[in-house]
């Protein structure tokens, strides 16, 4: 998908500031995006996950259309304070089980973990997750980022940015 968005800005780059910079910017979330599926570590995880956040308000903050400035701060501040709940969470099993690694995590199925531990884990990263799914009810920023966002920023939010959150649902939560 990054392929050929990158091949659409090629013939028809967003107006706005410099193009250079809107390929950088493109660039980078790929780089997160691709990270995010590759890493097998709960703090690694974040950090690619939360890699893709900055490169996608700068896009729609830039390059979006007229309501882009409201759209992008309503979106980094709910994916913002999703990432802090889910933090909490991922810090939270990383230090009660003595490792950040998802497959000895898997492998322990949790039998390190208190149930309150792994009931307060869920819950904490669940709802960080919901919000960059996004799932009802804290999906109120998702119509405003893709209408202010330019056609690439759109194309990526929707369709590998929101699948993101749906992985972390399936890596994290379900193993």
């Amino acid at each position: 998908l990054t392929f050929l968005c990158a091949l659409y800005s090629y013939f028809k780059l967003p107006a706005g500031p410099s193009p250079k910079a809107f390929v950088a910017l493109v660039l980078v979330l790929e780089s997160g995006t691709l990270a995010t599926f590759a890493v097998l570590d709960l703090l690694l995880f974040f950090l690619a996950f939360e890699m893709v956040l900055i490169p996608m308000y700068f896009l729609i903050a830039r390059w979006g259309g007229d309501q882009r400035r409201a759209a992008a701060w309503k979106f980094i501040l709910y994916t913002l304070l999703g990432s802090v709940v889910m933090l909490l969470g991922l810090l939270l099993i990383g230090l009660k089980s003595g490792t950040f690694d998802m497959v000895a995590l898997a492998t322990d199925n949790g039998r390190g973990l208190t149930t309150s531990v792994q009931v307060t884990a869920v819950l904490a990263i669940g709802i960080g997750l919901a919000v960059k799914t996004p799932m009802w009810p804290l999906h109120s920023w998702l119509p405003d980022a893709h209408t202010a966002a330019p056609t690439v920023g759109s194309v990526l939010l929707a369709g590998v940015l929101l699948k993101m959150g749906t992985y972390g649902f399936v890596r994290i939560l379900l193993p």
